[in-house]
């Protein structure tokens, strides 16, 4: 099970720790002097067992490698190895087949290769593939990738090569922030209607609209990020009430946990949400700067990025996505004596990291615990 050091039922016990931790940390090292890192930075804090190492952060491809070269893939044009792109202010996040897609302030998609140490712009933005303002980003089985622009107030497709292919959805009156898909469905949050559009995915028309029907603890209330696992639920943050749903492709609500306030499990902006391949839910709080993660009954396992930190705290997290590919890459990132399974990615709007990594695992020689069962019961003082 999840050991993480629930010490305190309220929110503010762990940002008075956090801040202690740092003035701490200023007195070794010294006010003037420059920021020194006291070895790795884990989640949850000693004494609890490490499941989260922040590994690195980035906020221009010199971050990545200095000599970094793009690949022409996904670049129109010439290839030109001196360019540098600065990440401004990105929002939506989606990784495939190990590469990182982040929709930036600038209008534009940055695609990252990180282990290859490879980046360009996506190939397709231009013509009738030219982006305005993109948010939410997702991936289809092929590597088809699926844009949610707000300003177009349409979804821009893309193929697994990043030319454009078609837009979806000019004929009703969304306001997409984010988007999702499976084998058969495209899913766009319309955060103008406060609803889940649910469009063919071939023929791109209009199925069935859901979310914003039944009674007031069924309806979507400023939806921000939607995510669908592998089972077709979806998954909505929910901005005016704090609250994270789960409905089927009917509308019907199967789960629903957390509300706006500052104790576990509970949110001030809850913002991007991902499902990773064990069923962990991954909700990014612009409010409380951190990703907390849930089992699949909505119950708290930990939270990682709190601010305070010398390293690896998060800044306005916006989103968050999972991946299991080019371990051997992040592996060499993480300290020796930890074992990293999947690594999470989170962007971040403000502060020195636009995008920060973590790899989750487990100290090397000690057995991989349950990612279901949560932390302990908290037991009482006799």
């Amino acid at each position: 099970m999840f050991r993480e050091g629930f010490c305190s039922s309220v929110w503010s016990m762990r940002h008075i720790c956090a801040m202690a931790c740092a003035v701490y940390l200023a007195c070794l090292t010294g006010c003037a002097g420059p920021k020194v890192t006291a070895g790795p930075v884990y989640f949850p804090p000693a004494p609890n067992t490490p499941r989260m190492q922040y590994l690195k952060g980035f906020s221009s491809t010199k971050d990545i490698d200095a000599e970094a070269t793009k690949f022409s893939l996904f670049q129109l044009g010439d290839v030109d190895t001196k360019q540098e792109i600065v990440l401004i202010k990105p929002f939506g996040l989606a990784v495939h087949a190990g590469i990182l897609y982040l929709s930036d302030a600038n209008g534009r998609i940055i695609v990252l290769n990180l282990a290859k140490k490879e980046y360009a712009y996506l190939k397709g933005d231009f013509g009738a593939g030219k982006l305005k303002k993109p948010n939410g980003l997702a991936f289809d089985a092929d590597g088809s990738l699926y844009v949610a622009d707000t300003q177009r107030k349409e979804v821009l497709v893309y193929d697994k090569d990043g030319n454009f292919q078609r837009a979806l959805g000019k004929d009703l009156d969304l306001k997409p922030v984010d988007v999702a898909v499976d084998n058969d469905f495209l899913y766009v949050l319309d955060i103008g209607k406060n609803a889940v559009e649910i469009l063919g995915k071939k023929s791109g028309q209009l199925e069935r609209e859901v979310g914003n029907t039944g009674g007031k603890d069924e309806k979507l209330a400023l939806p921000i990020s939607l995510t669908v696992d592998s089972d077709g639920y979806l998954y909505v943050t929910n901005a005016l009430s704090g609250k994270v749903m789960k409905l089927d492709r009917d509308g019907h609500v199967l789960l629903s946990f957390g509300e706006l306030g500052d104790a576990f499990g509970q949110f001030g902006r809850p913002r991007g949400i991902t499902v990773d391949k064990e069923g962990i839910i991954y909700v990014a709080d612009a409010s409380h700067q951190n990703v907390q993660m849930f089992n699949g009954k909505g119950r708290l396992l930990m939270f990682f990025g709190d601010p305070g930190l010398p390293d690896g705290s998060l800044n306005l997290p916006a989103h968050v996505a999972v991946s299991y590919d080019n371990l051997e890459y992040f592996q060499k990132l993480a300290d020796p004596s930890f074992v990293v399974e999947k690594v999470v990615f989170v962007t971040n709007q403000f502060g020195p990291a636009k995008l920060s990594i973590y790899g989750f695992g487990h100290p090397r020689g000690v057995e991989a615990e349950s990612h279901e069962s949560g932390p302990p019961e908290k037991k009482e003082k006799k």
